[in-house]
């Protein structure tokens, strides 16, 4: 368990920190245009909430508070523990286009992805997205020539709340799809909901499949659900919004209650995480 999660976990803090960094005080951004009001967005003081990447910053450093636990979990790695949070490896690149963190609509291109996107914000308010057709395969069968890919997300810098959904098209039909919102609750931990479907399996074949995961991220506190589906890209997602500040228990009902198969849960008990019975 140690070794990879540990290796994937620092895959994502050092993508996060070389993206997620702002301020004026950085390299340039990519070419793009911009149209910005001259006073940087001041809304989300209380929060502390400037960017994306703050929002990712937050999730990490509660994580990094239950490092011990994790290393010295000594059954099946869970993936699903760390994979969350790679949502913020695409977004944080948002925050590129608008260095100043400034209001106004923001073009450009993101350095890693090197996708064209935009990106606005109003306040405290933040909203981004990107839609474009791949040029070339990736890797996988779910990243070929002539694909359509789109991600549509925003943040609420002030409420703590971050949204976002991005999917896989191909000849109209919606190949992959995920979901993901992560919030911030008022004693400084932070929920998160994830689902991700897709209707291939990895030789290409059909095979719809999805799976919803939930985490309550807090000092000495990692509450988590992992459930299976077979909806693929066609998944309901459960919203924050909808529910409220969701429990794991709570969590794990709503699952069920959608037709989903609950194949983990556990926390950290007496510093240890531990899969519950």
């Amino acid at each position: 368990m140690k070794s990879k999660l540990v290796g994937l976990l620092a895959i994502v803090v050092v993508v996060l920190g070389a993206a997620g960094c702002g301020g004026s005080d950085q390299p340039s951004g990519p070419a793009g245009e911009s149209a910005a009001s001259s006073q940087p967005a001041a809304a989300s003081a209380k929060a502390g909430l400037q960017k994306i990447g703050d929002m990712a910053d937050a999730w990490n450093e509660l994580y990094k508070q239950n490092e011990a636990a994790f290393n010295d979990y000594e059954g099946m790695p869970i993936m699903e523990l760390v994979t969350p949070a790679t949502t913020f490896i695409g977004s944080v690149q948002f925050d590129l286009l608008n260095l100043d963190n400034a209001d106004g609509h923001f073009t450009g291109k993101l350095m890693l992805a090197g996708y064209p996107a935009v990106m606005d914000r109003a306040g405290s308010t933040i909203t981004f997205g990107y839609d474009f057709k791949r040029e070339k395969d990736g890797f996988g069968p779910l990243a070929k020539a002539g694909d359509r890919m789109v991600e549509n997300g925003s943040l609420d810098l002030k409420q703590g709340y971050y949204k976002a959904e991005d999917f896989t098209e191909r000849g109209g039909t919606r190949i992959a799809r995920s979901y993901h919102e992560f919030k911030r609750l008022g004693d400084g931990s932070m929920i998160c909901l994830v689902f991700s479907g897709q209707a291939v399996d990895v030789r290409g074949d059909a095979q719809p499949s999805d799976s919803a995961i939930y985490i309550h991220n807090g000092k000495n506190r990692y509450d988590f659900v992992v459930a299976k589906g077979a909806n693929g890209p066609a998944f309901t997602p459960i919203s924050f919004a909808d529910k409220g500040d969701l429990m794991k228990a709570q969590a794990m009902e709503l699952f069920q209650a959608a037709g989903y198969t609950i194949d983990k849960s556990g926390g950290i008990q007496g510093g240890k995480l531990a899969l519950d019975q």
